[in-house]
């Protein structure tokens, strides 16, 4: 029971919650404690409400979940978790990560963030899921959400150049996500609707716009005056591994049929893994030495 309450969770999915932490690695704040702990705490509370939300849309979709090929296991469709516990543990969570920020005092315009994105969250699994089109920018807003969420609990000012550049990736993933829905082809008997709105042409022409408009985004990031001001002209040389990364996963997707779970898609890539590792030695060299 306690190891099906723990995948119910999802912990492998807190990654997602790393982009709170974004505004403490460009913000120079990474060796401030005060900095940190409130980061943390703020990165503590999206991963107690992700998972409460994780929960709540496990709920709504049971029946057809156990349709699906995979879904199926998953602790409240397969009934290896009872449905009043999971809905017990999830009214938990929410009120621990109220708790939390109240007892750190993070600021209120942290707790709105966490606010619209709950209500987000709930949108999506109550019917916009079911919209295609506006439901990719609702699972996009949610890395946004995360980004400006971690700012607030910093009290430091985002650059629109990293707002729009994160959104911009975050609908490229997201678009990815449905791409490898179509290609598995796991839910076939109880398709969601907005799947029915897709097809391979449309998805792959969006994944190809998005891919170019974040590069060339990027690449004006780099050149523009805010960068070279704050990180100096060697933000160039950052591009590279931008440009391989977004290349790298539009391979996993379009030619090896992944993407269904980007998460794990990028966890379990070692290329992916160490063009991140080399995006973030790079920026930490221009940042801190």
């Amino acid at each position: 029971m306690i190891t099906a309450v723990v995948e119910l969770l999802r912990i492998r999915q807190w990654v997602k919650n790393g982009f709170v932490l974004v505004p403490l690695f460009f913000g120079s704040e990474i060796f401030k404690t005060e900095a940190v702990s409130r980061a943390c705490t703020a990165f503590i509370v999206f991963c107690l409400v992700a998972s409460a939300i994780y929960i709540f849309n496990d709920w709504r979709d049971i029946e057809a979940d156990r349709q699906h090929a995979k879904k199926a296991a998953r602790p409240l469709p397969s009934g290896r978790v009872p449905v009043l516990l999971a809905l017990t543990i999830m009214v938990g969570l929410l009120v621990m990560a109220a708790s939390i920020i109240w007892l750190a005092e993070l600021p209120k315009g942290f707790a709105v963030t966490v606010a619209v994105y709950l209500a987000i969250n709930v949108g999506y699994s109550l019917g916009i899921k079911h919209v295609s089109v506006l439901e990719l920018f609702f699972v996009a807003s949610g890395f946004m959400i995360r980004l400006i969420g971690g700012a607030f609990a910093l009290q430091i000012d985002l650059s629109p150049w990293i707002v729009i550049a994160t959104g911009m990736l975050a609908l490229l993933m997201a678009t990815g996500k449905r791409r490898g829905d179509i290609v598995q082809d796991n839910d076939s008997p109880l398709k969601r609707k907005s799947l029915a709105e897709y097809n391979l042409v449309f998805l792959d022409s969006t994944l190809t716009a998005l891919t170019g408009g974040t590069i060339v985004v990027y690449l004006l990031f780099c050149v523009s005056d805010y960068a070279v001001a704050r990180f100096g002209a060697g933000v160039l040389i950052t591009a590279v591994p931008v440009v391989l990364g977004l290349l790298r996963y539009l391979q996993l997707i379009m030619v090896r049929g992944q993407g269904d779970s980007p998460t794990d898609l990028v966890l379990n890539d070692s290329g992916m893994l160490a063009i991140l590792v080399v995006f973030g030695a790079a920026y930490g060299y221009l940042i801190y030495f």
